[in-house]
Parts: C-alpha cells; structure tokens; sequence
C-alpha cells in the first residue's frame, strides 16, 4: 500500500472521527455523558445485560461500567434486577425513562444519517455500507489480536 495513500486515508479518517465525536456528544440529550450515552443504547439492543457482558461488549473495564450504570440508575434511566436463580447476577434494563432517552437518541442519530447519505444513490448506499462493516470488522479483528504495526519490530 502506498504511503501516500495510507496519509490521505488517516486525514479523512481524523475527519470523520471529529465530525462523529461532534454528532455524538450533540445526540446525547437530557444531560447525559457520552459514555453514558453510548451505554444506554448498548442496554436497549441487548434488552437485557450484566455488567460483565456490557463491559465486554463496550470493551471497557467492569468498574468502569459499573460507575456508569450507577449514575444511570440514579438518574433512573436503568435499573438492576437480580435474578431469583441467580442472587450473585445483576442484570441491567432500561427503564420507561431510558427508553424514551434513546429513542430521542436514535431519532436524532436517524435523522444526522439520511442528511449526510442523501447524496449517495441506493448502490452507493449499499456498497458504502458493505465496506465500512469490512472496515469495522477489521478495525475489532485487529485490536482483538493486539498485533504489532506493521514494519514494527517486537521489543524482545
């Protein structure tokens, strides 16, 4: 790959990583942290998770989420429910009020989406998609494996 190519590529990629971090935080409503955001709409696709799983699933550490759902539940946008089964389970859900704070969310989201794709054609939008999941999985595919650069020799 040429190195050209490789420097045009990260400018737009620190492009489009500003313009996402500015959506991001302005989609964030009710007064909301990002991170808190971020772990609201984790909780309503999964319907129903434990701290351990969220964490995994955000790739943050337990205690970490754990701070965060806390300041969820006392905001009453989640609550913990321990299972009867399972005393040592704490199982994360959203409440009425945390459900009405993502839709406003994805609502926002959804909107921010079809203005900036509404130039693209129905085939465009398609392959656009096909490759950015390609991108995607390969972005996890790589810091899952903790590899080193390529061209970078490993310390010894």
């Amino acid at each position: 790959m040429k190195e050209e190519y490789i420097r045009e590529f990260r400018r737009v990629l620190r492009i489009f990583d500003q313009e996402l971090f500015i959506q991001n935080h302005a989609s964030c409503c009710n007064g909301i942290s990002l991170p808190q955001c971020l772990t609201l709409l984790e909780i309503e696709r999964c319907r129903e998770i434990s701290v351990s799983n969220l964490a995994s699933r955000l790739s943050l550490d337990k205690s970490t989420v754990s701070r965060t759902i806390d300041g969820l539940v006392s905001i009453k946008l989640v609550k913990r429910v321990t299972p009867r089964e399972n005393r040592r389970l704490a199982l994360i859900h959203l409440t009425n009020s945390g459900r009405q704070v993502c839709a406003e969310i994805n609502y926002t989201n959804h909107h921010y989406v079809k203005q900036i794709l509404k130039d693209f054609s129905g085939e465009e939008q398609e392959l656009f998609l096909s490759l950015f999941r390609k991108l995607a999985g390969n972005m996890t595919a790589y810091r899952i494996q903790d590899q080193e650069p390529e061209g970078k020799v490993p310390e010894e």
